[in-house]
């Protein structure tokens, strides 16, 4: 079967998408700065940002925005989940190894680590089964905010899945996102405008509220 895609089209419906995301509202500080309010900080570490295999200047990009989030919501419980890896570890078959534990990699970058929170170490790309380990009183939220990196990867697949897990448990938390705290990485097969767009599209078609930036 022959398909045929038109360039020109799919040009056209990105293009689209961008127009829409970056046409998201703000979201008032003061409408989510409280105790029901659960700031989950995915991958903000030196691995990803600053040094290693997997480093990337967009993903250092992301530092200031959720530093800046965290101080408008002081209120809020925060959970830092980290990348902190076994030399054996399996999904090293499918990256480069990285973040191993007892590695300054694995470490929250220095400008986040003066904020309060509980810190998860992760032996995976989707930190649910970490984070359900650790936060058991998840359903008591009423948002749960996602930020950092990578859109595509890490923040995707958590976001993905604790939304199927509320749904499973007819629990009412709302999940949202903040564009100008997240991004993935560029590489030859990977284009990160892309990947982000599309990520940020898929967790909005699950249910997950976007938002352009906090004020």
């Amino acid at each position: 079967m022959n398909i045929t895609i038109d360039g020109k089209e799919a040009a056209r419906k990105i293009n689209c998408y961008r127009i829409e995301l970056n046409a998201k509202p703000n979201l008032l500080a003061t409408t989510i700065n409280n105790d029901r309010t659960l700031v989950i900080v995915v991958d903000m570490i030196n691995g990803f940002c600053k040094k290693g295999a997997l480093a990337s200047q967009r993903s250092a990009s992301k530092i200031e925005p959720i530093e800046q989030l965290l101080e408008k919501l002081p209120n809020t419980k925060k959970v830092f989940v980290r990348d902190c890896h076994s030399k054996d570890s399996i999904e090293f078959k499918s990256y480069p190894p990285h973040c191993l534990a007892n590695d300054s990699e694995s470490e929250l970058v220095k400008e986040l680590s003066d904020f309060d929170g509980i810190d998860i170490a992760k032996n995976s790309t989707n930190a649910f089964f970490a984070l359900q380990n650790s936060v058991l009183d998840m359903h008591r939220y009423t948002n749960i905010v996602l930020v950092g990196v990578c859109t595509d990867i890490c923040v995707m697949q958590l976001g993905l899945t604790l939304k199927a897990y509320f749904n499973e448990k007819n629990f009412t938390t709302n999940i949202l996102t903040i564009i100008d705290c997240v991004d993935t990485f560029d590489s030859p097969l990977h284009d990160a405008e892309l990947s982000n767009i599309f990520a940020l599209k898929f967790l909005e078609g699950a249910g997950i509220d976007i938002y352009k930036s906090v004020v």
